[in-house]
């Protein structure tokens, strides 16, 4: 994706942890992003898929959505594709 000078002059000035969560965010659009191309689909066939309005899709689409687990695994679940992985190192948890 490609981004503009002034929003990244922008994104200095903004608290760390707002900037990573939005970051997120956005890895999590352009992921959705991604397996709808790579399947041929657009939003408004997500939207179909999961029974939402295309109104709503798009406004998850914009970035800014706080994308709940259950959300993330509908979308998975209708888009037979993983969203978010998560690693877990099981010597780093036994040193917790």
């Amino acid at each position: 994706m490609m981004r503009s000078k002034i929003l990244e002059d922008r994104r200095k000035h903004v608290n760390p942890k707002v900037r990573e969560s939005v970051d997120l965010s956005f890895r999590i659009v352009d992921r959705i992003s991604d397996i709808l191309e790579e399947k041929g689909l657009r939003q408004k066939d997500l939207a179909a898929r999961l029974g939402k309005s295309e109104a709503e899709i798009s406004k998850w689409m914009r970035g800014t959505h706080n994308f709940t687990i259950e959300t993330l695994v509908s979308i998975e679940i209708a888009l037979d594709a993983p969203i978010l992985q998560v690693y877990h190192n099981p010597a780093e948890m036994a040193e917790v």
